[in-house]
């Protein structure tokens, strides 16, 4: 018989191995120790954070990993969680490990967590009450658009160095530094262990200088794809990173931004050749208490992208909300007028999260006559694998 509970600290060496042969089975050769270290290299404790599928005969059948984290946006802290490591053994497909272990971790944080986030294919996961959300766009940067640009050496000021060099010299300070820039985000997620997220599949995490002081930093993966890039100042945004393209005698670079992130956005479209406006990867959310959700993240809408006034009561899966929005102040209370619409999760989610909701989805129409039509869908960006 199954047994299916928490991962105890002794078979934490029989996690890995689980995680490391079906990704390795599936897509290309794994090591979670190295692509995801702030966990996988933080030893047995880490554990705690795995449910797993027991055989009688002690071995791991299946595992799915749930890592509590804090969401900080509109100056408030969210508890979220990110899902990964889902993991079965090919022996033990369609034996319904997935769903059960998947089932208790919902069921266990019903009461403690807002959100949960995972990376992953929508109808697999859809199963379970999550919905596709979150978008971004992608400005794509060539050396044409530099040289035209910036002819007169102006980007000379800038270099550029590990910000963590492999001595491992003054790692603390670079550590808090990159720790204050994260915070200064308008959505963050908290990282005690800095070091360890930039490292987090592969990214290579690039200090930026400017006529010797030290004002940003840059995470790359694959060598062009810039995922995450912060500076003190943001007129250096844009000529950092066309100077990082010269210095490094790149072709070009793939910036990714959040969409509230309209400052930069509009200061990449003035250079670069093109961009995108798309989903992040394959994000999906279940949101747990909507209230706080909406509150967090509209009033983040409302201090980067801004939105209208207006007034707005639900029942959201048995939640009652009533938002109100003035001058830009966002309140949300957990009650509900006499009237209120009333939608499942399926339908609530797919309202807050999808930007296409009002085109013919799960939402009744009749519903969008009572919302601001720039309410949502709500900003949420989260590089699930990465916060992993």
């Amino acid at each position: 018989m199954t047994e299916y509970r928490i991962a105890k600290p002794e078979e934490w060496e029989d996690c890995i191995e689980l995680a490391n042969y079906v990704f390795s089975t599936a897509h290309r050769p794994h090591d979670f120790e190295q692509l995801i270290p702030r966990v996988y290299q933080a030893g047995p404790k880490m554990a705690r954070i795995h449910r797993v599928a027991v055989a009688e005969n002690g071995r791991l059948r299946a595992e799915i990993a749930v890592l509590p984290q804090q969401m900080a946006a509109g100056g408030k802290l969210l508890r979220a969680g990110y899902v990964g490591s889902v993991s079965v053994h090919p022996k033990a497909r369609g034996e319904g490990h997935m769903k059960r272990l998947l089932g208790d971790w919902i069921t266990d944080l019903e009461g403690t967590c807002d959100l949960l986030a995972l990376d992953g294919q929508r109808q697999r996961y859809a199963y379970f009450g999550f919905t596709p959300g979150s978008e971004k766009y992608t400005f794509y940067l060539d050396v044409a658009n530099v040289r035209h640009t910036w002819k007169n050496g102006e980007l000379s000021a800038y270099t550029f160095a590990p910000l963590f060099p492999e001595n491992g010299e003054a790692d603390e300070e670079a550590a808090a530094f990159a720790k204050k820039l994260n915070e200064e985000k308008p959505l963050y997620v908290v990282r005690e262990d800095v070091k360890a997220c930039l490292k987090t599949f592969g990214e290579q995490a690039i200090a930026i200088w400017k006529n010797g002081e030290r004002i940003g930093y840059l995470a790359l993966c694959g060598g062009n794809q810039v995922v995450e890039a912060e500076v003190l100042e943001e007129q250096d945004f844009v000529p950092a990173l066309a100077a990082y393209l010269k210095e490094n005698a790149l072709d070009s670079l793939f910036i990714s931004i959040p969409v509230y992130e309209t400052g930069k956005a509009a200061a990449l479209s003035e250079v670069c050749e093109s961009f995108t406006k798309e989903r992040c990867g394959s994000a999906m959310y279940r949101i747990f208490q909507f209230a706080d959700v909406i509150e967090a993240m509209l009033t983040m809408k409302a201090e980067t992208m801004g939105i209208s006034d207006g007034t707005w009561s639900a029942v959201l899966e048995g939640q009652p909300v009533t938002v109100t929005v003035k001058d830009g102040t966002v309140t949300v209370t957990g009650e509900a007028h006499p009237g209120a619409d009333v939608l499942n999760r399926e339908q609530a989610q797919e309202l807050l999260l999808s930007p296409l909701a009002s085109k013919g989805s799960k939402v009744p129409s009749e519903i969008w006559k009572n919302i601001p039509s720039d309410w949502f869908p709500l900003p949420l960006y989260c590089a699930t694998a990465d916060e992993f």
